[in-house]
């Protein structure tokens, strides 16, 4: 079987939740299907990143499309064109004619038998193709457009009108690009609920998976101070408002002589200069950007994953990152959409601010419940997100729809 895969940013190097799961869903497919790979180059070091990718994926064929991102004046004119046709800002503004054109020419050449869409941006380029179209969709988007209009101030009424008013247009556009596609895959039970709420029926929930990490028989007790960590591309609007939420709802709220014997990092992506001062003010390290070796380094060195995370859809990829590592770790409900955690037994989950707090003191203290933790939650990934399970599921999804173009064809020869 032959896939086009088509994604928004190269896998590598995979700090972000969306490149973790790019990669390790082609790890997972790499010996059942061959497989073409069509993203654009990586953001640094592209001789680095794109060697390192052919070592670790070797059978996966790479080719490249330029990103466009609507700058200056251009972003001014598609929310213009936006408010005059009752359109949506970013159905026009994710529109990327160099990757229409890129997908029409491999289809053309190589006759893919299925094109799969890693992420929901990429598959608006491919509106109107007859295309035999899989898009796995990783976020509910305009309920995240939402909860952003929603957030900001309260002093920006005519932003917050106008961008609310563009969440609700996004919300019919994107049920209908999806509906359009032969299959759509979502990652979590909860977002398939909410797609097809709005009329999809084209839908089947199948998770990323995510392989164990090997466990590092040298990280026994801490020696010296515990290190509690989080990994997220703080630039985006998720990561950076669960750094906020930690320091300035849960931080304030351990005590002092908890806080002199402990590290806590936030690593990852390009914080802002609020995110760096705020850091400094409470404490808190901040290591960005982030290469693999740093966060493979702290990967090993941590003690306690942290997740103050309060928002967005889809599946947290860290989460799965963290669990995979056999790291205890604490979060908020929203850190575990998609993840059948149990609260004492796989993770710590609070409610609030003040018992993430209390938790966050407690696991500081109790190594032995740490570890328990940790080894549980390696065994719901290991039961719940095997590669070699996932990855027949969507071959599954990608036979389903060969065979109903070959019913089809039979029909209408």
């Amino acid at each position: 079987m032959k896939i086009l895969f088509v994604g928004p940013v190269f896998p590598l190097p995979a700090h972000s939740g969306g490149q973790v799961a790019t990669f390790e869903t082609l790890r997972s497919l790499q010996a059942l299907c061959e497989i073409h790979l069509l993203v654009p180059p990586p953001e640094h070091d592209r001789e680095a990143n794109q060697a390192a990718f052919q070592r670790l994926l070797p059978n996966v064929r790479l080719h490249f499309y330029p990103t466009r991102l609507p700058r200056g004046l251009e972003m001014y004119a598609a929310a213009a064109r936006a408010a005059v046709t009752g359109r949506s800002y970013w159905a026009l503004s994710w529109k990327n004619r160099e990757l229409r054109e890129s997908v029409e020419r491999l289809h053309a050449h190589e006759a893919f038998d299925v094109v799969h869409c890693e992420w929901f941006q990429p598959a608006v380029s491919l509106s109107g193709l007859d295309l035999p179209l899989v898009i796995r969709t990783y976020d509910v988007h305009f309920l995240v457009m939402q909860a952003w209009a929603d957030n900001l101030p309260a002093t920006s009424r005519l932003r917050r009108l106008y961008w609310r008013a563009q969440a609700r247009r996004f919300r019919s556009f994107e049920a209908e690009t999806l509906s359009s596609s032969k299959a759509v895959v979502a990652v979590s039970a909860d977002d398939e609920a909410v797609l097809r709420s709005c009329g999809l029926q084209n839908i089947v929930t199948i998770p990323p998976p995510r392989a164990l990490e090997p466990l590092d028989p040298d990280h026994g007790p801490a020696i010296g101070k515990p290190l509690a960590l989080f990994i997220g591309r703080l630039d985006m609007a998720p990561n950076r408002l669960a750094f906020f939420v930690f320091a300035d709802e849960v931080w304030p709220r351990v005590r002092q002589e908890v806080k002199g014997r402990v590290r806590v990092v936030f690593a990852g992506g390009f914080p802002d200069d609020d995110v760096r001062r705020r850091a400094v003010e409470c404490g808190i390290e901040i290591h960005a950007p982030l290469t693999d070796a740093d966060a493979t380094r702290l990967f090993r060195e941590a003690d306690l994953f942290l997740s103050p995370v309060t928002s967005g859809t889809g599946i947290k990829v860290k989460t799965l990152d963290a669990m995979a590592h056999g790291k205890a770790m604490i979060g908020f409900q929203g850190a575990f959409r998609g993840v059948t955690a149990e609260h004492g037994l796989h993770a710590m989950i609070a409610d609030t601010p003040a018992d993430f707090a209390r938790v966050f003191e407690q696991l500081i203290d109790d190594g032995p419940q740490r570890r328990a933790l940790g080894a549980a939650a390696r065994g719901l990934i290991r039961t719940s997100f095997d590669p070699a399970m996932l990855a027949g599921r969507l071959v599954e999804v990608y036979a389903g729809l060969l065979e109903s173009r070959h019913v089809a064809g039979m029909h209408n020869p």
